[in-house]
């Protein structure tokens, strides 16, 4: 099986060990995309589009955030045995180990080539529905291969307030009601502040300080952009 790994990458911390990480796998029948410098959406829209143009070219996609690091070598070697063992199996969605909060959150996708997606318009929510009809079998975590990745392990001051932003943001979500995910994110902030108690890390203080941020007023959803000036401003007030 030959893998196509899309790597979206701005300010993230992890963003050279990450890129060691894949390099480093076992399986080394793959080539590693990342995109760079783009605002989230377009981000986002660039890689699940090229997946699907090429899709040809490719068995599998594993789509690794600049801010996840591979801990276990052998977990691209793992998912394909995974396919191969599965020929129905076409979406595989694998856990993380979260640094804000301590403890497991979704995650890892990995798409065999058959998967299509429902493209989103908006600017907040960007990781693009999976069109249901391309969906032959789901398959939601592998206790052998999770945690998957560790997620933001070292980040730094600004790019801990902007995840706490982003997640606060989507918990405010102005002009929307998914009152799903807006549990999940409180969740998540409780989590995030019983770790900072913890621990008093000030990598904690600035997530924490980034989510309240975002629930003092209903910003336009630009905002979130890492190269946007205003939260820029934000942070540093």
């Amino acid at each position: 099986m030959r893998i196509f790994v899309g790597t979206l990458y701005t300010i993230e911390n992890e963003f050279e060990e990450c890129c060691a990480s894949i390099k480093n796998q076992t399986y080394q029948n793959f080539e590693h995309l990342i995109i760079q410098g783009l605002p989230n959406k377009e981000a986002h829209d660039t890689l699940y589009r090229t997946f699907e143009q090429r899709s040809a070219e490719f068995d599998i996609m594993i789509k690794v955030d600049a801010d996840m690091v591979i801990e276990n070598r052998y977990l691209f070697e793992k998912i394909v045995s995974r396919f191969d063992a599965d020929p129905l199996l076409n979406w595989l969605c694998l856990q993380v180990h979260d640094f804000y909060c301590n403890r497991l959150i979704w995650g890892l996708n990995v798409f065999r080539n058959t998967i299509r997606w429902l493209y989103r318009t908006e600017a907040l929510f960007v990781d693009h529905n999976v069109d249901p009809a391309s969906v032959t079998k789901r398959q939601l975590n592998d206790p052998e291969l999770t945690p998957a990745a560790m997620h933001c392990k070292n980040p730094g001051p600004f790019q801990a307030f902007h995840f706490g932003f982003h997640r606060g943001q989507k918990c405010a979500q102005p002009g929307r009601i998914y009152a799903k995910r807006e549990v999940l994110q409180w969740k998540l902030f409780r989590d995030v502040l019983v770790h900072y108690r913890a621990t008093g890390d000030v990598r904690l203080a600035y997530a924490l300080a980034g989510f309240e941020q975002a629930l003092t007023s209903l910003f336009d959803d630009s905002i979130v952009s890492f190269g946007n000036s205003f939260l820029h401003d934000l942070f540093e007030a």
